[in-house]
């Protein structure tokens, strides 16, 4: 089974819809739980939905050998923190979800501080973090993508269709262009996410080049890009997401699964 562990502005939307495109009715969506941990029960009670399931993909895969999936192969994709944090700051400014400033955003959200280590390591255990990192089958750099993806056809025990179409690209970026100029907010950025910054250069420059060179390649290596598709319009997609909404995610509400500690 895969296990995809999306942390928020990594491109996870996109690689979450290779996932669909590829799996269709047998890939689920943990964040249908409305559950802040996605637990072991919630798998067992996904499995009898999903009775072919071959893929799981959430925010709220947290510590992901916690769940305990069978024969799990782990993937992930990290961002440089400070980028990470500027865009998703600006993502919940122009959805209207935030008013605050930077800063005070820095200081009270818990997704700007941290959020890689937390979400592998359940908590702010970077040596469990990277212990995570360093068992699972695919570790991916955002800003390396359609390379990630070379590396993952050659590794993956399962056949892919990697094509796809961006999602989720900002139209504008004139909040993050504004921090990105603005040296202490990058510093503040950097003091906020020191364990990211320091998961983040063990996964650029071990784990990464590690995968590389399993699959044939180089991290600098130049590849040809999967983003060839016009239109989202795929029949397994559709009916991964349908399936997901229309069936999982109410008999979560039925099931008791989002009232659930």
């Amino acid at each position: 089974m895969l296990v995809f562990l999306h942390i928020p502005k990594t491109a996870g939307t996109t690689f979450e819809f290779i996932l669909e495109n590829s799996f269709g009715l047998s890939h689920c969506h943990t964040d249908h739980t409305k559950k802040e941990q996605f637990g072991p029960n919630d798998l067992e009670f996904a499995r009898r939905i999903f009775p072919r399931l071959r893929s799981i993909a959430g925010h709220n895969l947290v510590d992901p050998p916690r769940i305990s999936a069978p024969n799990a192969s782990y993937v992930t994709f990290l961002r440089e923190p400070v980028a990470r944090v500027f865009s998703h700051y600006q993502d919940s400014v122009v959805r209207g979800k935030s008013g605050m400033t930077f800063e005070a955003a820095l200081r009270t959200n818990e997704e700007f501080e941290n959020l890689h280590v937390k979400l592998m390591g359940g908590g702010r255990n970077l040596d469990k973090a990277k212990r995570f990192l360093a068992k699972c089958a695919f570790v991916g750099l955002t800003e390396k993508f359609d390379l990630a993806l070379h590396i993952l056809e050659r590794l993956s025990p399962y056949k892919l269709n990697l094509h796809y179409k961006r999602k989720v690209v900002a139209r504008d970026n004139t909040i993050k262009k504004s921090l990105e100029a603005d040296n202490k907010m990058i510093e503040m950025a950097r003091d906020f996410n020191k364990l990211d910054l320091e998961l983040y250069g063990f996964a650029a420059n071990e784990i990464f080049p590690k995968l590389c060179a399993q699959a044939g390649f180089n991290p600098s290596d130049k590849v040809s890009s999967y983003d060839n598709y016009t239109s989202e319009i795929k029949l397994k997609f559709l009916l991964s997401r349908f399936y997901n909404m229309a069936f999982f995610r109410q008999l979560c509400k039925i099931n008791g699964c989002h009232s659930s500690p």
